[in-house]
């Protein structure tokens, strides 16, 4: 048996508890994650990704239309990625981007007051552009970030960090190429993971939520 925590929509604090009940349950075999996110913040995508870690049976991501950025990152703590060969995979990067409307202020009539303690206190603050200083603190802590992302998918892939740093240009690839870049494991659907469990189990993988509605 296998259970999906997959829902339309979900945070990563139901995705984590969900895989800890699983993996407590003795009826559950296996776990399945059906991923369709393009990310969101590091820390959920890490959280999720350490929880499947932790879990002792086999454990499975499948992702459907994306798995990008740290949906990617939260995949990659299965044991086996499954992926359509139309998916979006990958999206190695991070970001910090925003909009700057300070020119569109002045044009009309507006004016910004920074009333702040903190040098950087107003930083991403729309009404200002970034002085030098701002960037360079950002672009340091982009690095950082970019760099522990590229060590979780190294480790988690078997890769090596200079492969995984080839292929980390926030793009996105689709999973023929994910594939042949080790990114993911096998292309298929639900039914190709039902199959893999039920080879790997050694008996008729019945996956929560699917074959049980």
């Amino acid at each position: 048996m296998s259970t999906s925590t997959a829902q339309d929509q979900t945070s990563s604090d139901d995705i984590t508890k969900a895989i800890r009940e699983a993996s407590a349950t003795p009826q559950m075999k296996a776990i399945v994650l059906e991923i369709d996110s393009p990310g969101g913040y590091p820390v959920a995508g890490q959280e999720i990704e350490s929880a499947l870690k932790l879990v002792k049976n086999p454990t499975v991501a499948l992702i459907r239309a994306e798995g990008d950025s740290a949906a990617y990152m939260a995949a990659t703590g299965a044991d086996t990625i499954f992926a359509s060969e139309f998916s979006d995979i990958g999206d190695i990067g991070t970001t910090e981007s925003y909009t700057d409307q300070s020119q569109q202020d002045i044009s009309n009539g507006i004016t910004f007051n920074q009333l702040s303690v903190g040098e950087y206190k107003d930083m991403f603050n729309t009404d200002k552009p970034l002085n030098s200083a701002e960037r360079t603190l950002i672009m340091s802590q982009l690095q950082v970030a970019y760099q522990d992302f590229v060590g979780i998918v190294a480790e988690n892939r078997h890769m090596s960090t200079s492969s995984v740093l080839a292929l980390a240009n926030g793009a996105g690839v689709p999973g023929q190429q994910a594939l042949q870049e080790a990114l993911i494991d096998r292309l298929g659907t639900i039914d190709d993971v039902r199959t893999f469990l039920t080879q790997k189990l050694g008996t008729p993988a019945v996956i929560c939520g699917i074959d049980t509605d």
